[in-house]
């Protein structure tokens, strides 16, 4: 017998919170936790990349309703489908048969030793929905029209693609990426802006600063146990940032900076084919590959400070100070960000609905196009469900003014089930919770509740500069 220490990760607090016998090295049968006499029993707890058997005993005449943990074992390999869940101070048990209803419950931490757990919601589960006779309205998956006539071999006419100056990779995108969790060593600061990317356990943040020099991080991330590569984009005169999965059928996976521009924005190259792609529009727009699209990942701009908060195992991204002698301090374009001033002519350039630099969540659904100016969210999180264009898409909004974010998602399940939400407040990265008592965090993911593990599906969005959205995308809708 042995305590063991990374059940939550604060040092040595789970040693506080669960002795182990290490004994229970096979799978799990099942998932479904059962309730006999005061024990309960849960075959399957995930926490991060472990997993865990554990039966808790209820705490006679306790009210509300608390729980000890009096017996867990390590597993080596489960079945995670319908698997309870710990993020540390939520126990989330998402099935269990009390006197013939199924219910789902929610834990929440109250003492490390002895490891105690309090009621802090319950109710009805949903166990194997019934298919609804419906379709969800799926994203359209280009930006721009479906059907677009090639002017000279571009789908974007080529007077309005302008050089920028430096000329191909005279912006030099960063091939092989630096990471370091020793932050102190860097010069960011709490409230510089910062791209960052989780896929599964692996976290990752991208300085603004850095990107505003390079624009394009050639990067690898593993998906299900496949290493495959990414593009990273940034485009410091649009405010925009973007991230692509790689084709599997390209021999050079990465992207550079071709140093021309549509309405101010960047225009990428493959290295492949040496196609030109619109990161804006999300597709090539000259080459051999006119008109494909990418497979685009979500990425949550924000504060430094912010991201630490809700990623403290996060990898921060620096530069070798002898790789480059870029002054990364300095805003390359000066006053740029905060002026009304254009360096490159855009389109549309006199809708004046929004100031030019302001920074807005714009999302198009169908013909339709609708922004959240992040400055209109509250200065803590709140929640937007709306409804956008012909398609009717059920979206829900995420953000907020004081801590620089927003993130817009599909509210519509699988199931045909539309969820409506409410804000969550000071439990980073958790940021909602639905009508159904899920807790969903900022890329979308429930962490507890009945559906925990569901993704909401990605929408068509992205932050960008106003100048940047009503010139690619006019007459939007601006969120009030």
């Amino acid at each position: 017998m042995r305590l063991f220490v990374q059940f939550k990760p604060v040092k040595h607090l789970l040693s506080l919170l669960v002795s182990l016998i290490l004994l229970a090295n096979t799978p799990a049968a099942a998932q479904q936790a059962s309730l006999a006499g005061n024990v309960i029993h849960l075959p399957v707890v995930t926490f991060m990349d472990q997993l865990f058997q554990i039966e808790l005993s209820i705490v006679a005449g306790s009210n509300p309703v608390e729980v000890l943990l009096v017996h867990a074992s390590e597993l080596t390999d489960a079945n995670t489908d319908g698997a309870s869940s710990f993020d540390g101070v939520t126990l989330s048990i998402p099935s269990i048969f009390v006197d013939g209803v199924n219910y789902w419950v929610n834990f929440s931490l109250l003492t490390a030793e002895p490891p105690t757990f309090v009621l802090a919601a319950a109710g009805t589960a949903i166990a194997n929905p019934p298919l609804q006779n419906c379709t969800r309205p799926e994203p359209d998956l280009s930006h721009g029209p479906d059907e677009t006539t090639l002017i000279s071999g571009f789908l974007v006419p080529p007077s309005e693609i302008f050089d920028g100056g430096p000329g191909p990779d005279g912006i030099p995108a960063i091939q092989s990426p630096l990471f370091t969790n020793a932050f102190a060593i860097t010069d960011i600061q709490p409230e510089n802006l910062i791209i960052g990317v989780k896929i599964g356990d692996d976290v990752r943040a991208y300085p603004h600063s850095i990107m505003d020099y390079h624009e394009i991080v050639n990067d690898r991330f593993s998906f299900d146990g496949l290493n495959r590569d990414v593009s990273l984009s940034y485009c410091p005169l649009t405010g925009s940032a973007v991230l692509w999965k790689s084709f599997l059928s390209s021999a050079n996976t990465s992207s550079g900076v071709s140093g021309l521009l549509y309405n101010s924005n960047l225009i990428l190259y493959d290295r492949e084919t040496q196609s030109l792609w619109s990161q804006m529009l999300e597709q090539a727009i000259s080459g051999e590959e006119t008109r494909r699209i990418p497979e685009k990942l979500q990425v949550v701009e924000t504060t430094w400070k912010t991201w630490l908060q809700m990623y403290p195992q996060t990898l921060l991204m620096m530069i070798e100070p002898s790789e480059f002698n870029f002054p990364y301090e300095f805003f390359p374009y000066g006053l740029y960000r905060s002026d009304s001033s254009l360096l490159f002519p855009v389109n549309n350039s006199d809708d004046d609905r929004l100031h030019r630099k302001e920074r807005v969540l714009g999302i198009n659904v169908g013909n339709s196009s609708k922004v959240y100016p992040i400055s209109r969210f509250a200065a803590g999180i709140s929640v937007v469900n709306d409804r956008i264009g012909d398609m009717d898409m059920d979206v829900v909004a995420a953000g907020s003014a004081g801590q620089n974010f927003a993130v817009v998602y599909n509210r519509q399940l699988e199931d045909c089930t539309t969820l409506n939400f409410n804000s969550v407040k000071n439990q980073l990265p958790v940021v909602m919770i639905d009508n159904e008592g899920n807790r969903w965090d900022i890329f979308g993911t429930a962490l507890s509740g009945p559906r925990a593990g569901t993704q909401l599906q990605k929408t068509n969005s992205y932050i960008a500069y106003w100048l940047a959205w009503t010139a690619f995308f006019p007459a939007a809708d601006i969120y009030q």
